[in-house]
């Protein structure tokens, strides 16, 4: 059985073609794989997407740039498996933090068992994926350990904080932008478009200027006060 994916691979004609900034030539002098520079140059543009979404839309996520480096990991194990091996880790750490919890032990402690629990999931995901013939899930292990962690502790946080209610919006949340980094940071157009120019990144920096100024209604409070600008308006 063969599989078929659509990659972006530079070619000697377009690596010569960009001379000002050549970040192509660059990496294949130093013998780093392309699809590290995919990564690296897509982060931004991620980071970009989750800027929106927080600021100007109101989708509450567990951080800024988690949603982007979850959105660069999935990459090697699609957007659905990655999704879904995310759930099941973040639940087996849930799980296991609220085990945890009645010991009473110090944070750092109980971040290191964390982490072994993380790194016990994923790799139990892997096995079972590799048993039921599932390629995709079984890259699971692809997966940054930190990531993985870190949304799994901030997820624990908001449901010890704020409860069940507001723990699975904000989990929610972040699964949307999550996506939408996924779409844009594999958009081929887009990758060709930073990959040959990076100079566009300074474009980030300058779409994230202005959203770092904005002071407008959020698109989510437009709908949760609904009732109030109705009747204003009927006022």
């Amino acid at each position: 059985m063969f599989t078929t994916r659509e990659r972006l691979v530079p070619s000697p004609e377009a690596r010569a073609s960009f001379s000002a900034f050549n970040v192509w030539d660059l990496f294949a002098r130093l013998r780093l794989p392309f699809s590290l520079l995919q990564t690296v140059l897509m982060l931004p543009i991620g980071a970009l997407v989750v800027v929106l979404f927080r600021n100007v839309i109101g989708v509450p996520t567990f951080g800024t740039f988690l949603p982007a480096l979850i959105a660069a990991s999935a990459g090697a194990t699609g957007l659905l498996w990655g999704m879904v091996s995310l759930v099941i880790v973040t639940v087996s750490v849930v799980a296991a933090r609220l085990g945890l919890q009645r010991l009473q032990l110090l944070h750092s402690p109980t971040l290191a068992i964390l982490l072994t629990v993380v790194v016990m999931s994923m790799l139990g995901t892997s096995l079972l994926a590799d048993h039921l013939a599932l390629e995709e899930l079984a890259k699971v292990a692809y997966f940054p350990i930190a990531v993985m962690a870190i949304t799994s502790e901030r997820l624990y946080l908001v449901l010890a904080e704020r409860g069940p209610r507001e723990g699975m919006i904000h989990f929610g949340g972040t699964m949307i932008v999550v996506l939408a980094c996924y779409l844009v940071m594999n958009s081929m157009a887009m990758q060709v478009l930073v990959s040959g120019f990076p100079e566009v990144l300074l474009l980030v920096i300058a779409a994230n200027i202005v959203l770092g100024r904005w002071v407008g209604v959020r698109l989510i409070e437009l709908w949760r006060f609904r009732r109030l600008w109705r009747g204003e308006a009927r006022a």
